[in-house]
C-alpha cells in the first residue's frame, strides 16, 4: 500500500494514514482504504486501529489541491462528481457497517474528509495537544459529504447546525465537550491499541451484536431498531462463551461482582479525560 501502513498486532491491525507533509487525504487513499475494509472482513481480525503515520498528523482533510485541479474542467467534474460522492458513500458505510469495532486515534488536525473517516468509527480518541478538529467545508463554498447527517446523530440536531455553518473547528478538548470523540490520551496511538486489544478480548459474538443494534438499529423507528436488537441478543446467548461468562459471574459473592464487571470490561485509562 502507497498510503497505508499496516501493522499486525495479533488479532489487532493499525492502519496509519501517511501523505505527507500535509496527510491529506487524495482519491488513490481512498481506494487502498476500499481494499483493505475488505481485508479486514477475515474472521481472524478482532479490532481495527486507524490513524495517522506522519508525526502530528492525522487525516488533515481532503486534498482541496485535487478538487481544484477537477475544477479546471467543469464537465470532467460534473461527470465525476455523482460518483465520487456516492462511491465515498459506500466507502464509509462500509466502514461503519464492518462486524467488528473500529477505533480512530486522532493525533493531529481532523478536518473535512478526516473527520468524516472518524465519526464513521465506533470509538474516537484525540490526543491532548494544539490542533484542530472540525469541518471548514462551508468557509470553502462547499459541503460535506457525509458529515451533516453522521454529527446530527452524534451531538444532535442544533449543535451539528451551529458547526457546519459556522464552519467550526475546536481544541481536542472542545470535541470532548461536544461529543464529538469519546476520550482524550496523551498518545492517542497508544491508548486506541489498548482499546482495540481490550475489545479484542471480549466475546466476539457480543461485540459484534452491540455495535450492530447501535449502527444498524439506533436511526430506524424503535420497533425496527427493537428487532434487530433482539435478532442479535438471541445469537448471543446461545453461545458457549456466553454461558461460561454467566456462570463465572454468579458464582462471585454480590459484594464483588462490581469489580468482576470492571475487570471483564475495558475501563478508561488512568487520569485520562472520558466526558463521564
Amino acid at each position: 500500500m502507497k498510503y497505508w501502513d499496516i501493522e499486525h498486532r495479533g488479532p489487532v491491525i493499525v492502519a496509519a494514514y501517511r501523505n505527507p507533509p500535509t496527510n491529506y487525504l487524495v482519491a488513490d487513499a481512498t481506494a487502498e482504504l476500499a481494499q483493505l475494509i475488505e481485508q479486514w472482513r477475515d474472521p481472524a481480525i478482532r479490532a481495527v486501529v486507524l490513524t495517522g503515520a506522519v508525526p502530528e498528523r492525522y487525516i488533515t482533510h481532503y486534498s482541496v489541491e485535487e478538487l481544484v485541479v477537477w475544477g479546471d474542467d467543469p464537465a470532467k467534474l460534473r461527470q465525476l462528481a455523482h460518483g465520487m460522492i456516492y462511491g465515498y458513500h459506500t466507502l464509509l458505510r462500509s466502514l461503519a457497517y464492518l462486524d467488528k469495532p473500529v477505533v480512530a486515534a486522532l493525533s493531529g488536525d481532523t478536518m473535512g474528509a478526516g473527520l468524516e473517516l472518524s465519526l464513521n468509527c465506533d470509538i474516537r480518541v484525540a490526543q491532548r495537544g494544539d490542533y484542530r478538529i472540525g469541518f471548514p467545508e462551508v468557509a470553502l463554498g462547499i459541503l460535506t459529504g457525509t458529515g451533516s447527517q453522521l454529527l446530527a446523530r452524534i451531538i444532535g440536531h442544533g449543535r451539528a447546525l451551529d458547526f457546519l455553518l459556522r464552519s467550526r473547528t475546536v481544541t481536542p478538548q472542545g470535541a470532548l465537550e461536544l461529543g464529538i470523540v469519546t476520550e482524550l490520551a496523551d498518545n492517542a496511538r497508544a491508548r486506541a491499541v489498548e482499546v482495540a486489544e481490550g475489545l479484542a478480548r471480549q466475546s466476539a459474538v457480543s461485540v459484534v451484536a452491540a455495535k450492530r443494534s447501535i449502527v444498524r438499529g439506533a436511526n430506524l423507528p424503535i420497533e425496527e431498531g427493537l428487532r434487530i436488537e433482539a435478532e442479535e441478543w438471541l445469537k448471543t446467548i446461545v453461545t458457549p462463551e456466553a454461558m461460561a461468562l454467566m456462570r463465572d459471574y454468579v458464582k462471585q459473592p454480590f459484594e464483588a461482582r462490581r469489580a468482576w464487571i470492571a475487570e471483564h470490561g475495558i475501563p478508561p485509562a488512568a487520569g485520562s479525560a472520558t466526558g463521564a
